[in-house]
């Protein structure tokens, strides 16, 4: 064999060690650090996305995406623009334009759990105890529920104990709240073509008086520095757990709800300005105010007794200066931001008997367990001025998580039910945490995860008994994630499926590559 020859031979053979090396390093990295995965239905939506269509809104030019399966039935009557209404329809060529894209595609670190917990409201990869071996053999949602904890889901929040301790509500880190608003209505999406639009169409607010509002070019004006006020009128966009990327699924009952955020620029002509929001929900009133000299929040009784305040001294308004104003109510908190900067907070502590009691109107002779479910009533809204003619711009309202008290679906049972837990999959009971008589009682080991679109995902109150692998290996509690089925935290979006080429949406949209909160 020449030199040439033995050289060549050599390069050969430390081309394929290196290959070896290389698919083997690339499988324990994949193994053990970090996996990606694809996200195969809404329930975590919009979160993280399904297979979707991208809908756009020629009237005020919104881009939307909306849940999408192939085996059901696509109307374009469906289609509306979620900001204008969800009775105004699309253009009948927009509501045409039906072309999937697949889900996105996620990478989970998978070195975190095994050195350190979850932390409640990570979004977390795991075995679906249901089916481990299954084409569902993994899962995605929000973590809820810790080890020894004993949790209540009541009017669309979590509450949690350890032991004998009293239920305290569940709030989340402002960075994952501030990702989680849902947008409900934006004063910069107005129709460009009224007359081209299904039915007659105005603002969601109304001013008062009427002689002193004007609504122009996305702008609302006030020429008096009398009192006067914007009111949400709930007949044109109700605030609830309606989520626009479900408009193609089946109908169900919406849950009002009063977590949310209104936002808004603010700028006088003089700076005697005070400026407010009031939100009467569970008949209780929260009010917002700023002022040139301070930011205050106050929480009344249904009585108008002042039950909490928070005021912090701070020159907040100057003449013609434009002012960004957020007021948040979520998680029995309210947060007021300007210009992004987070100025005073003031926490609220009522536990799910009472919150439940508030949101229904029920006095303490209604047992809790009649109540227990329930939703509350529809929330009423309204900014008040005093002081200073001003203009209003960027005026959005925004809604949080609402996690839904169910009842169990036939599937809960599919697996075999292990003696002593018939009476939590019943058919037809009280989904798993949201009743008195069915608190989400975890050991140790158990975790509970939700989906973020709650009113189509099956999740953590609903999905009912392991399969037989997990009954035999680890837990047959049903309703919960053993820790030996996580797999790793949800870290970033990193392929968000877009356009298509071809017949395959396979060009990413890396507008939306984002991290996961």
């Amino acid at each position: 064999m020449s030199t040439n020859e033995r050289k060549s031979q050599s390069g050969v053979i430390e081309t394929l060690q290196s290959l070896v090396v290389a698919f083997v390093l690339a499988m324990v990295f994949r193994g053990f650090v970090v996996e990606g995965f694809v996200i195969p239905t809404g329930s975590m939506a919009p979160t993280l996305l399904g297979q979707h269509l991208l809908m756009h809104s020629n009237q005020t030019g919104q881009d939307f995406p909306v849940g999408f399966d192939a085996r059901r039935s696509t109307s374009v009557e469906r289609f509306s623009d979620p900001l204008l209404g969800r009775n105004v329809q699309l253009s009948a060529s927009e509501a045409k334009k039906i072309q999937p894209r697949g889900g996105d595609r996620v990478v989970v670190l998978k070195t975190l759990f095994p050195f350190f917990n979850p932390d409640r409201y990570d979004v977390v990869v795991f075995k679906n105890p249901t089916d481990t071996q299954g084409p569902s053999a993994n899962y995605i949602k929000r973590l809820i529920g810790l080890p020894g904890e004993t949790l209540w889901i009541a009017d669309g929040d979590i509450f949690a104990k350890r032991d004998n301790g009293p239920f305290l509500i569940q709030r989340k880190p402002a960075h994952i709240q501030r990702s989680l608003w849902r947008k409900v209505s934006d004063s910069d999406a107005i129709p460009t073509d009224t007359l081209g639009l299904s039915r007659l169409w105005s603002p969601p607010w109304k001013g008062n008086p009427d002689g002193a509002w004007k609504f122009d070019d996305r702008t609302w004006l006030c020429d008096t520095p009398e009192p006067s006020t914007l009111v949400w009128d709930q007949n044109k966009i109700l605030i609830d757990d309606w989520l626009p990327y479900n408009m193609l699924m089946p109908t169900i009952r919406q849950e009002p709800m009063s977590d949310i955020r209104v936002s808004a620029t603010l700028t006088p002509k003089s700076g005697a300005l005070i400026a407010g929001f009031t939100l009467e929900a569970m008949g209780l009133r929260f009010v917002w105010t700023v002022s040139k000299d301070d930011v205050s929040m106050k929480l009344f009784s249904n009585n108008g007794d002042l039950v909490q305040e928070e005021v912090v001294a701070r020159s907040i308004i100057n003449a013609n200066e434009p002012l960004r104003v957020e007021f948040w109510h979520a998680d029995q908190m309210m947060a007021t931001y300007v210009d992004g900067e987070r100025i005073a907070e003031l926490q609220y502590d009522f536990g799910p008997e009472q919150r439940l009691r508030l949101a229904t109107g029920s006095g303490p002779d209604v047992p809790i367990e009649e109540i227990a479910g329930r939703g509350q009533r529809a929330a009423k809204l309204m900014w008040h001025f005093d002081g200073s003619p001003l203009t209003i711009t960027r005026l959005q309202v925004d809604h949080d998580l609402y996690y839904r008290s169910s009842r169990l679906p036939s599937r809960a049972t599919k697996n075999s039910t292990a003696s002593g837990n018939e009476k939590l999959v019943e058919v037809g009971s009280p989904a798993f945490g949201t009743h008195p008589d069915k608190l989400a009682v975890l050991s140790e080991d158990q975790f509970m995860m939700a989906g973020d679109n709650s009113a189509y995902s099956l999740d953590g109150r609903l999905w009912g008994n392991p399969d037989e692998f997990v009954s035999a290996q680890f837990d047959d509690s049903p309703f919960v994630v053993d820790r030996n089925l996580l797999i790793g935290k949800a870290w970033s979006v990193y392929w968000p499926a877009g356009n298509s080429f071809g017949p395959l949406p396979i060009i990413p949209d890396f507008g939306r590559i984002r991290f996961i909160r």
